[in-house]
């Protein structure tokens, strides 16, 4: 048994992105945990609390608004690096998909909630199936009002009844519909949380992502051939017939040096002339310095 923790992560203004030419990002990610570690994890993150001299309920997120931690900043870095760490240490994996908004313009908000989240699904029940497991799925409360958590969970409902495209609903994969509960209860959605946005940071191009990239890597699932890339992160767009894919960031953001796919047994090397940042990563060599020559290839955006 699995019990995976989903949670988004945002990144709307151009000065938190600053890969040149990459625009706004919205992801979302998941903690994939197997059930005889949950009990550990709250015990870990428990005495990660006292040693840092915390309440016992302080909750541990990527950027706290506010709380025992806000301009924290010594004890922020201890504890993102003490719960990835013990998050590897226990078998924890997590997948997440990001989308560069502005790239897909066809998409309005509620179509990007809807792709990203059949995206996320899909992998995580992919991870599942490979594993063996069943899961429950249990995701932070989505903001709005009621109305709004509804129509979230009405579209989750559709997909933990009827699939996807690429993905059938088993009976014994996914157990019950989407749950939702307040990440402040929940040690593992407080990790949910650390994961997805770190990765969303790291894909952006934010210098304070870098420190924790090696152990973001060790947490990314990966396939049968030891990638990361399009499976413990996806990213979109990443039509490999379009110049516009961003297939070539995971060239630039994990150091693969081929994109693969298991399924249709092909690769592509990376960097790809054909692809957005085929020259350069897109980020200023040094603070203040030009961006590299890579965010010129970054096409105009085209319809999904």
């Amino acid at each position: 048994m699995r019990f995976v923790f989903i949670d988004d992560s945002v990144r709307a203004a151009d000065d938190d992105v600053p890969r040149e030419g990459l625009g706004p990002l919205h992801a979302y990610g998941a903690v994939v945990v197997p059930h005889d570690c949950l009990a550990a994890y709250a015990d870990r993150l428990a005495v990660l609390r006292t040693s840092l001299d915390l309440p016992p309920k302080t909750e541990f997120k990527w950027n706290p608004g506010g709380g025992p931690l806000r301009k924290q900043w010594d004890k922020q870095r201890r504890a993102r690096r003490a719960m990835l760490e013990h998050a590897s240490a226990l078998g924890i994996t997590a997948v997440v998909v990001v989308c560069a908004t502005t790239h897909v313009p066809s998409w309005d908000e509620q179509k990007i909630k809807l792709e990203m989240l059949r995206y996320l699904y899909e992998r995580v029940s992919m991870s599942l199936y490979y594993e063996g497991e069943s899961g429950v799925l249990i995701a932070d409360q989505p903001p709005g009002d009621r109305r709004d958590e509804k129509r979230w969970l009405a579209q989750t409902l559709e997909l933990t009844e009827n699939g996807t495209q690429y993905i059938a609903p088993e009976p014994n994969r996914i157990l019950l519909p989407v749950l939702t509960t307040r990440s402040d209860h929940v040690d593992l959605l407080q990790l949910a949380d650390l994961a997805t946005s770190a990765v969303t940071a790291l894909v952006a191009g934010s210098r304070h992502a870098e420190p924790y990239r090696d152990l973001l890597l060790d947490l990314l699932a990966r396939n049968g051939r030891g990638y990361v890339g399009g499976t413990g992160l996806k990213l979109v767009p990443d039509n490999r017939h379009s110049p516009h894919s961003l297939l070539n960031l995971f060239h630039w953001v994990l150091d693969e040096d081929r994109y693969t796919r298991i399924a249709t047994n092909d690769e592509v090397r990376l960097p790809h002339a054909g692809w957005a940042y085929a020259t350069g990563d897109g980020l200023p060599a040094r603070r203040g310095a030009e961006p590299t020559s890579g965010a010129a290839t970054v096409p105009e955006a085209e319809s999904a």
